[in-house]
């Protein structure tokens, strides 16, 4: 086999590429729906960002370990370290890697995203970043890869072998160099899980839990630490954070702004389609009132993230105001949704 490109789907969650990575490979097999919409409930974001100086992330939680460390129960996982990796020589990473997909394992590389000429970060700084490859043409010397490119888009795409190549190699030199850690590369391999309805107990867990802002998840191997919100407390963090870019607060580290709105539409996206899931499968009734608001916090959530990439453009006035507006809307609207869904699951 010359050329293989395993199966991967349009992933329905892009904020983090943990989430596009493994929901690529997943979501094209609908045995894992109903897995999927049991989960992605959970959101949590960092708190300390101000005192420390580390950039602010909010995001999905699915518990410890995240999801590229053995967390998803359809996907055999391995991972290795450029430790081990060390004795390949570099023109054999090209033949291993096609290896390993010919195996049906899709591979996760971890590597200097600049040397490669789709991304944002072309010939600029070092960018250590994990690379989602699904196919290879070893006539064509090219690997299938997803990944963002230079416009901001998610897209498949392929990664020329010498460009992948160089990419190992300047990783290789900036871990020597101790310029980065190494955050190992990945092989997942699908396999079909032993049945799995949608879990009802799973999801009113999550939602008592976001409503409560805490977590219960891996309490047996993981000390909470305090230096994360969950759930509803999110909402104060994304103000405190969107206050401190409005008065320019110099302890402000790394930014990424629309990122942070993004997954908060994605959040009341994923809500949204959850609902209907629940309702097209006779889970629940149909209740308009919930159908209805969390499609309406949907777009109020996408409009905002809009109007924000808007205003990186050409700034505007009103932004931070409107923002305030909203996470407040959002905080008391969705609690009278959540316990109406609790209520729903319940019965």
């Amino acid at each position: 086999m010359n050329a293989v490109q395993l199966p991967v789907l349009n992933p329905p969650l892009k904020g983090f590429l943990r989430w596009a990575y493994t929901l690529s490979i997943t979501s094209a097999h609908k045995e894992t729906i109903p897995w999927y919409y049991s989960n992605f409930i959970q959101l949590f974001c960092k708190k300390n960002f101000l005192e420390d100086g580390r950039q602010y992330y909010v995001d999905f939680f699915r518990g410890k370990p995240n999801e590229l460390n053995f967390n998803n129960p359809f996907l055999l996982t391995c991972s290795v370290n450029y430790t081990i990796l060390e004795s390949l020589a570099l023109d054999a990473w090209p033949k291993f890697f096609a290896d390993q997909i010919r195996s049906g394992y899709y591979c996760v590389v971890f590597l200097d995203e600049a040397r490669l000429s789709p991304a944002a970060s072309y010939q600029k700084e070092p960018f250590p970043h994990h690379l989602f490859i699904y196919g290879f043409d070893w006539d064509k010397k090219v690997f299938y890869a997803s990944m963002f490119d230079h416009t901001g888009v998610y897209r498949n795409l392929p990664i020329p072998f010498e460009e992948f190549q160089d990419a190992v190699q300047s990783m290789r030199h900036l871990l020597k160099e101790k310029l980065t850690a190494d955050h190992h590369t990945y092989f997942y391999k699908y396999e079909p899980h032993f049945p799995y309805p949608f879990d009802r107990t799973a999801a009113i867990d999550q939602l008592r839990d976001y409503l409560n802002g805490e977590t219960h998840l891996n309490r047996i191997n993981y000390i909470p630490d305090n230096e994360e919100a969950f759930g509803i407390k999110v909402y104060d963090y994304l103000q405190m954070y969107y206050d401190a870019v409005e008065s320019n607060d110099p302890r402000l580290g790394d930014r990424n702004d629309v990122r942070h709105l993004h997954v908060l539409w994605e959040h009341k996206k994923m809500m949204s389609e959850r609902i209907g899931y629940l309702v097209d499968e006779g889970i629940i009734p149909y209740d308009e009132e919930l159908v209805e608001g969390y499609k309406d916090i949907s777009k109020r959530a996408m409009k905002l993230r809009d109007q924000y990439i808007r205003h990186d453009i050409r700034a505007d006035q009103e932004m931070f105001e409107r923002l305030r507006l909203r996470f407040e809307q959002f905080r008391n609207e969705e609690p009278v949704l959540m316990h109406k869904l609790i209520t729903l699951l319940e019965g």
